[in-house]
C-alpha cells in the first residue's frame, strides 16, 4: 500500500447511547478541542434566523436537501446515533462499494485490484457477529482487508479495527491528531476503559497524501471540528460502465449543542473548505457514516428495487451534493450565531 427513516430517539438517551458506546474515545471527548458539555439551548435572534432561512432557500422543495434541514436546523430534531439501531442489511451500493455494519455506524468496503478498503471498522464488540459475516455474506473476504481508514477516533468508528489488524494484518489509518486520542502516548495512569479495544498506531493520515490500493485512489481532506483530526473521503465508484466520484464526510457533528462554539466554527470553516474539493473533483455521490438525517434508508429501499436504466439513488450531481452540505453548514452558522459573542 502507498503513499446507511430510523424513527428518532429521545435527546437523553441519545446522548446516553453516545457515552455508553464510544469507549476511550468517548471518555477522551472532555480533553479534545471544541468539544464540552452539553450548551443550553438559546432562542433564535436576527443572525441565526438570516441563516435557517438560507439554509431553506438552497433545500428549495427538494426532500432529499430538506432532510439535513429538518435535522439541523428544526429545533429538536437533531440526535447522536443510536447505538442500539437495527444492524444493517449487508448491501452492495455500487460495482465496487458495499455497507455492512449498523445502520447508524456504517462501514464502508472499496473493493479494488490488490484488495479491499474499509472506512471506519464499527463497534468492538460487532466485529464478529456484524462486520465480518456481513463482509462474507457479500461475498468478501475479510483477510483481503488490506487498509482501514478512519473518519475520526470515536470508538464506534474504530472499535473493530484491533481485530482485523491482529487477525489479517491489515493496516489501520488515521490522522497525527486522532492518533493521539485513541493510542496516546502517555496516557494517564487513571484513565477510564484503558483496557478497550482499540487499534495499535499504524498508518498516519494527512490531507494532501492520498491512499492507493490497486485500481482506486483515495483522496484525503481534513475536516476538523468533530475531533482534531477528523477526515473526509473522496474515491471513484463504478456503476454499470460509468464513473461517479463519492464524497464521505467522516467527521459529521450530529448534535451541535455538544461543541463549544469556536468548535463549531472551525467546523463550518472545513465544510467550507471540503466543498472546494468535492466541487474540483465532481463530487456527485453521497455517503455519510452516521447515515441518519440524509434519507439513506428510502434510498436503500429504492436501491433494492431499481431496474435497469432507473436512476441510482446514491447519485446526487455535484450541484444537488453541494448544495446539501450548504444547507448543513447554514443550520450550524445558525446555532453559532444564537450563541453570539460567547
Amino acid at each position: 500500500m502507498k503513499p446507511l427513516t430510523s424513527t428518532n430517539v429521545a435527546i437523553a438517551g441519545a446522548l446516553l447511547a453516545v457515552v455508553t458506546f464510544t469507549g476511550v474515545a468517548g471518555a477522551l471527548r472532555a480533553q479534545q478541542p471544541g468539544r464540552g458539555p452539553a450548551a443550553a439551548p438559546k432562542p433564535d435572534n436576527p443572525q441565526s434566523l438570516a441563516h435557517i432561512d438560507a439554509a431553506k432557500r438552497v433545500a428549495g422543495d427538494a426532500p432529499w436537501l430538506l432532510s439535513p434541514y429538518a435535522f439541523y436546523c428544526v429545533a429538536g430534531n437533531a440526535r447522536g446515533n443510536n447505538a442500539a439501531a437495527p444492524e444493517l442489511e449487508p448491501v452492495r451500493l455500487f460495482d465496487n462499494v458495499y455497507a455492512v455494519g449498523n445502520s447508524e455506524a456504517t462501514v464502508y468496503a472499496i473493493a479494488t485490484s490488490a484488495g479491499i478498503i474499509l472506512i471506519d471498522s464499527g463497534y468492538a464488540d460487532r466485529v464478529e457477529t456484524v462486520v465480518i459475516p456481513g463482509l462474507k455474506k457479500l461475498s468478501l473476504d475479510p483477510a483481503n482487508v488490506k487498509d482501514i481508514l478512519h473518519g475520526h477516533s470515536d470508538a464506534d468508528h474504530f472499535g473493530g479495527a484491533q481485530y482485523f489488524q491482529e487477525h489479517y494484518g491489515t493496516k489501520v489509518g488515521t490522522t497525527a491528531a486522532d492518533w493521539d486520542l485513541i493510542d496516546p502516548a502517555n496516557p494517564p495512569a487513571n484513565q477510564p476503559n484503558s483496557n478497550q479495544s482499540k487499534p495499535k498506531r499504524d498508518m498516519v493520515l494527512a490531507e494532501g497524501r492520498p491512499v492507493t490500493l490497486g485500481d482506486i485512489t483515495v483522496t484525503l481532506i481534513a475536516i476538523p471540528g468533530h475531533t482534531p483530526g477528523s477526515l473526509a473521503f473522496i474515491f471513484p465508484v463504478k456503476d454499470g460502465r460509468r464513473m461517479h466520484m463519492a464524497g464521505l464526510f467522516g467527521g459529521t457533528i450530529l448534535t451541535a449543542d455538544r461543541i463549544t462554539t469556536p468548535g463549531l466554527k472551525q467546523y463550518v470553516q472545513s465544510i467550507d473548505h471540503y466543498l472546494e474539493t468535492a466541487k474540483r473533483l465532481k463530487v456527485d455521490v453521497e455517503l455519510q457514516n452516521h447515515p441518519i438525517f440524509d434519507m439513506t434508508p428510502d434510498r436503500l429501499a429504492r436501491l433494492k428495487t431499481r431496474k435497469a436504466g432507473e436512476p441510482h439513488p446514491f447519485i446526487t450531481g455535484t450541484d444537488r451534493y453541494v448544495k446539501f452540505w450548504s444547507v448543513v453548514s447554514e443550520c450550524i452558522q445558525a446555532e453559532v450565531a444564537r450563541r453570539g459573542s460567547e
